[in-house]
Order: C-alpha cells, then sequence, then structure tokens
C-alpha cells in the first residue's frame, strides 16, 4: 500500500476552493451518515436523474475510512491544481470530473455509487500533466514493514492508474467504482492537455509540463 502525504509543489496562493470542496464533502458526507433519506437522494438511488446524481453522490462516502482517505487525496493533489487552475477554474473542472467520472461509472456499470474518488481522479490526471516531476512523500506499508520515501509524482500517479486498469482487464469485483476512476483520470488528462498545449494554464519558471518533458527528449 503506497499512501501520499505531501507533494513538492510551492504555492502562491491559498487554494480556498478545494478548502470548500473539502468541507462540503465532509459535511455532507457526515449528515449521509446519519440521515438515510439524505443519503438516498444524493446517491441517486431515488430523487434525482443520473447527471444530477453523478454530482451530487461525489459529496457522499460509505464510511469514514473510505471519507478520509479520499479527502487525504483531494488534500494533496487538489490544492496544487487550485493553485493552478484558479478558484473559479478549479471548481468549474472538478464538478465536470464528478459529472463525467459518474456517468463513465453508470454507463459501464450501471449502479449507483458513492464517493469523491472519480472527480479526485481527474484531480491526479490534471496533476500529472502540470506536475509530472514534482516529488510526492509516501508512506509504504509491505505486511508489517511501514516507511516513508520520495517519489515523481509521474511514476506514482501512473502506478495508480495502472492497478484500476488492470483490475478492470481482468474483470475483478473489487467493490471500487473502477470505471468512475478510469473517466475521471481520462477526463482530468484531456483537458489538462488542452490547457498546456494551448497555454491557457502555464507553467512557471521552475514548473515543467508532461508536454515540455516529452517535447524535450
Amino acid at each position: 500500500m503506497l499512501i501520499p502525504i505531501r507533494v513538492d509543489v510551492p504555492m502562491s496562493r491559498r487554494p480556498w476552493a478545494n478548502y470548500a470542496l473539502l468541507s462540503m464533502t465532509v459535511v455532507c458526507s457526515v449528515v449521509g451518515f446519519r440521515n438515510m433519506s439524505f443519503f438516498l437522494d444524493w446517491a441517486g438511488i431515488t430523487g434525482y436523474p443520473r447527471w444530477i446524481s453523478a454530482i451530487t453522490s461525489s459529496f457522499l462516502h460509505a464510511g469514514w475510512l473510505h471519507l478520509v482517505g479520499n479527502m487525504l487525496f483531494l488534500w494533496i493533489f487538489g490544492n496544487a491544481i487550485n493553485y493552478k487552475f484558479g478558484h473559479l477554474g478549479y471548481l468549474a473542472f472538478y464538478l465536470c470530473g464528478a459529472l463525467v467520472s459518474g456517468m463513465a461509472h453508470y454507463g459501464f456499470d450501471g449502479t449507483p455509487a458513492v464517493g469523491a474518488s472519480g472527480a479526485i481522479n481527474a484531480v491526479m490526471g490534471a496533476f500529472l500533466i502540470f506536475f509530472p516531476r514534482n516529488d510526492v512523500t509516501i508512506v509504504w506499508i509491505i505486511w508489517i514493514a511501514p516507511g516513508v520515501g520520495r517519489i515523481s509524482s509521474g511514476w506514482i500517479i501512473v502506478y495508480w492508474v495502472a492497478w484500476d486498469v488492470l483490475y478492470l482487464l481482468l474483470g475483478a469485483q473489487t467493490g471500487v467504482a473502477l470505471w468512475a476512476h478510469v473517466g475521471g483520470f481520462l477526463f482530468g488528462l484531456a483537458v489538462a492537455i488542452v490547457l498546456a498545449a494551448t497555454g491557457l494554464v502555464k507553467p512557471t519558471q521552475d514548473e515543467q509540463t508532461l508536454l515540455q518533458v516529452f517535447h524535450a527528449r
């Protein structure tokens, strides 16, 4: 198991939009833990059409471990993308990521699902494009031997996505919305490629996009 705890991305402004998303997700999830009617409505089991529940369900979680794990990833990677995209741009990107990943899950799986991981995978796709060489500090747990290390974000993100793709290819029953993960990641990757290629979002002097990395080769 590899758990990120920090990314090496200097930021010149506070990621207030990501703070707002984190707060709203925690509040909605806790309300959902206590109020079954609210949970069923926002999860899309009752009440809302799928294109709406694809977004609302991203603010719910199935339990505390699910919530804490997703919020850790959103904190680690979302703060940097909020800094890079700006507040309104990041909010629009995140919500569209939730929509696309949710609809990918509905399209290929068909069952209701909850969790922010699809939208978070969109964020990770964008992170791969804009910060491929920035280090991620990780805690690894192999059997009972934990450790701490640093690795380039490009490698660790590809590692996580590769597991999702492998599980899909094997038809593994993981209980995880794998199509939401992959759909969200591809959406984030595509949007970030367009933004980087057109110069709508530019790297600073000490940053290098994945497009620049491949161009340099």
